[in-house]
Formats: structure tokens, sequence, C-alpha cells
């Protein structure tokens, strides 16, 4: 085997490490981005839903928290 074609190999190699890298970064993406969605539409829910004087200060405060967060991540960029 010639240098270049363990070279070759290796790089191969390699290439295929990335790919299996990037795979399992976008699977935990996507699972991240739903669970984030989740507690978005449950906080929101609860805005929403409260029907006490009690329970509206601490949802409205969930809700505001999370949606807070999302425009201060946004801003970053």
């Amino acid at each position: 085997m010639t240098n270049e074609e363990k070279i070759l190999e290796m790089l191969t190699q390699m290439q295929a490490d990335i790919n299996e890298l990037k795979e399992k970064v976008n699977a935990q993406n996507v699972k991240l981005q739903e669970e984030k969605r989740l507690r978005q539409i449950d906080a929101f829910n609860k805005f929403v839903n409260s029907k006490t004087d009690a329970e509206e200060p601490e949802a409205t405060a969930e809700f505001f928290r999370i949606m807070d967060a999302e425009e201060a991540r946004k801003a970053a960029f």
C-alpha cells in the first residue's frame, strides 16, 4: 500500500467519523428543539388558562421567562 493510499484510507475513515458525529448532533438538536417547543406550549397554556389570581402570576412569569430567553438567544446571533 502506498503512502497516498494510506492517507486516502485515513481521510475516508475520518470523513465517515465526522458524518456519524454530525448525525448524532442533529438527532440531539431535534430532540432538544422538540422539548423546548413543548415547554413553550405548556407555559403558554398555563398562562392562558390560569383561572385564579394565585395561578396567574406564576404562569405569566414562566411564560415571559421562556420568551425572554428565546429573544436573548436570537439577539446573540
